[in-house]
């Protein structure tokens, strides 16, 4: 057994040897792999491109032979013209410049549109929006009762101003009061013309509303608790108790006294007011510079006292009402200002 298998590994061996012999002189032995030259090194640089050489016009295709009829056609009784497109023969690998559009056909027409200067805005120096909430107190030891928010909203020659006021609290609590007013008209050159004006006043459980209509056309104003409302004339330049203090704000009155056809909703009376010198008032947002426009108390009925801001557009800041005796009833004090021109 020993013997067998060391010849049969003495022949395997002579059988390597030989084809290694055999490889190596017929040269197919492997060889390693050659290492490659290193390359030189890149570089680049950006010239100006060369201009473009002109294209040339290429001479048009000549128009195709049109087929003959093979029989004749009657004349028509109008000449009709056809505009036909000359078909360019393929050519391959080629670009085909197409022949000029012929010109265009109007299908339809309409009316050309007038273009009109936008309307000069009454009021350029005047907020489009706003608001302005004030501190609401009460009597003439001015106690918090609530706050007020006035907005005013301008689209266009039209206007829309409102006022409303809450008490909160426990004036709240135990008898509530409410203001709302609201007045809405058009704006003109000379300034405010209010055409309809709300007015409700809540103390406690009982509510009071009035309307005023204004008529400018027929110079007629119809006022009072509906339905027993009443009609009388309308004096030019009449205001409402909203509409009035904005028209202040824009057409600043100068010192001395002024009279103004005036309304709460239930009547429509001319009523005087004293435009006094300029006072810096304290106020939330700090001091500012007012006119005092204070109304002349007439008999038994109530009054007010606005005071403009010359640094805000002479906007009112401020307002104090009087009851019938002429005393202080409550105010309004100014706590934010906002503006807007959308």
């Amino acid at each position: 057994m020993i013997t067998n298998r060391t010849s049969l590994r003495l022949v395997a061996a002579a059988l390597v040897s030989l084809a290694a012999h055999a490889a190596l002189l017929a040269g197919t032995w492997l060889r390693p792999p050659e290492v490659p030259p290193e390359l030189p090194p890149l570089t680049a640089r950006l010239e100006p491109q060369p201009p473009a050489p002109a294209a040339k016009p290429q001479p048009a295709p000549p128009p195709r032979p049109r087929a003959a009829a093979r029989q004749p056609q009657p004349a028509p009784s109008a000449p009709v013209t056809v505009n036909e497109t000359a078909e360019a023969p393929a050519a391959e690998n080629s670009l085909t410049v197409p022949a000029p559009a012929t010109e265009p056909v109007v299908v339809a027409s309409a009316t050309p549109t007038v273009f009109r200067l936008p309307e000069k805005p009454p009021l350029p120096d005047f907020p489009s929006k706003g608001r302005i909430i004030y501190q609401l107190t009460m009597g003439p030891d001015r106690t918090p009762v609530g706050r007020t928010v006035q907005t005013w909203e301008f689209e266009g020659t039209q206007y829309k101003l409102g006022s409303q006021s809450e008490s909160s609290g426990l004036i709240e609590l135990f008898r509530p009061h409410r203001y709302r007013y609201l007045s809405q008209g058009t704006v003109t050159d000379q300034g405010l013309r209010p055409e309809r004006f709300l007015s409700s006043v809540q103390r406690g459980s009982r509510t009071e509303e009035a309307l005023a209509v204004f008529d400018w056309e027929s110079r007629s104003i119809r006022l009072g608790r509906a339905p027993q409302q009443t009609t009388s004339d309308l004096p030019a330049g009449s205001q409402d108790i909203i509409s009035f203090m904005y028209q202040l704000a824009m057409t600043p009155p100068a010192p001395g006294r002024i009279r103004i056809p005036f309304t709460r909703g239930s009547r429509l009376d001319m009523t005087s007011f004293d435009v006094l010198p300029q006072e810096i008032i304290e106020t939330p947002l700090g001091q500012l510079r007012t006119v005092p426009v204070v109304q002349v108390r007439e008999g038994d009925r109530e009054s007010l006292a606005i005071w403009l801001a010359t640094d805000y557009r002479n906007l009112p800041v401020r307002i104090r009402f009087y009851n019938r005796e002429g005393e202080a009833a409550g105010e309004q004090l100014v706590s934010e200002i906002q503006v807007s021109e959308r």
